[in-house]
């Protein structure tokens, strides 16, 4: 569903004279949204049930489909965002741990890196989709946009209630939520938690002053045809698709594999800043897959260490440092390249990816406190 809004969201909300301002808002309103129910939606998860949960999620994601359809001024687009985001929250940690936790206790740990390989494959393939059906919208019926985004979410309902939910807690009590100090404690208490929890933090610094400003820099700054950027972000996808199932091998090697990543994200972004267009364009395509590539080996060593019966609350914690971080990094983006500049928003950013690596082994060396 996210392919087919993300390339031409805000075409969809100028369309209906929506102001930059109010795009701005709207989309400050979602994540602000996610940040607020992304733990509670994460208990409900573990203690009531995850398939319940995701089921939840895609009635919403429906319901929020229809409010666009019906509603298309600045208020019912609001109410759309907010339905949208807590959909999102009931789905994020609970469709996760419903996957990890359908594996065999016995072989879990050796089967997390498959799972979340082939994960980025279909969601790449799916956002690959996603954009081009997007793209075709955008040009031929604009205001349909969200029609396939309902049709989408209807026809998710009924694989969601045919969900196997295997819990090791099935003939206990349910288990009491996490509170917030327990939650702090359990990403304090492992190195290598706390490490990626401040990766998910810190990369946002990185990943979205590029998201948001891409666009900017190849169509003003390098002169490039707005309709080359859908060809670029699909090359990215089908590199990550036919990445995917080769780095997982690399799996094993965390610190290894996040460095060298990082690397090539700085690599990539000096790439798109400095060099003639043709290597601009491959430096733009590599970033995306990395962007891609990195969350698998982050989602595979957090399960590995989170326990079953509170699995989603743990993932849906991780997700809300990721939120917070997406919005500050988007402000901080916004005032820097008003202030200097795309170009030096891209240099920060590279600067930034180096950085990412040493927080890294700097939080996960540190000495945990003793409980």
């Amino acid at each position: 569903m996210g392919g087919i809004i993300l390339p031409v969201y805000v075409l969809y909300f100028r369309h209906y004279e929506i102001t930059l301002f109010q795009v701005a808002l709207l989309a400050a309103v979602f994540e602000a949204t996610i940040i607020i129910f992304e733990i509670p939606t994460g208990r409900l998860a573990d203690r009531y049930g995850r398939k319940l949960s995701t089921f939840i999620g895609f009635a919403l994601y429906a319901m929020s489909a229809l409010v666009f359809l019906l509603f298309r001024d600045f208020t019912g687009f609001l109410v759309a965002e907010v339905i949208f985001g807590i959909a999102e929250t009931f789905i994020s940690g609970a469709l996760e741990a419903l996957a990890v936790d359908s594996l065999p206790e016995s072989n879990r740990d050796e089967r997390l890196a498959e799972i979340f390989a082939n994960r980025t494959v279909y969601k790449s393939a799916s956002l690959l989709c996603g954009m081009i059906l997007g793209g075709f919208l955008a040009g031929a019926a604009l205001s349909a946009l969200f029609i396939p985004v309902l049709i989408v979410a209807l026809l998710c309902l009924l694989p969601a209630l045919l969900l196997q939910e295997t819990r090791a807690s099935e003939t206990d009590d349910k288990p009491l939520p996490l509170s917030s100090s327990s939650i702090l404690k359990t990403v304090l208490s492992s190195g290598t938690v706390a490490a990626l929890f401040a990766v998910g933090l810190a990369a946002n610094f990185v990943f979205e002053p590029v998201d948001q400003f891409w666009q900017v820099l190849f169509s003003e700054v390098r002169n490039l045809g707005g309709s080359y950027f859908g060809m670029l972000t699909a090359a990215g996808m089908i590199m990550a698709i036919v990445s995917a199932k080769i780095t997982k091998k690399l799996y094993g090697y965390l610190k290894l594999y996040l460095t060298g990543a990082f690397i090539l994200v700085t690599l990539s972004l000096m790439a798109a800043v400095r060099l003639p267009m043709a290597p601009a364009l491959a430096g733009i395509i590599v970033y995306f897959a990395m962007k891609e590539l990195i969350r698998p080996i982050i989602s595979t060593h957090l399960n590995r260490r989170f326990k079953s019966e509170n699995r989603a609350t743990m993932l849906s914690a991780y997700n809300l440092v990721c939120s917070i971080g997406e919005v500050a990094a988007g402000v901080l983006a916004g005032l820097m390249a008003q202030q200097w500049g795309v170009k030096f928003l891209f240099y920060v950013s590279s600067v930034g990816a180096v950085i990412i690596p040493i927080i890294y082994i700097a939080v996960s060396g540190a000495r945990r406190p003793k409980p």
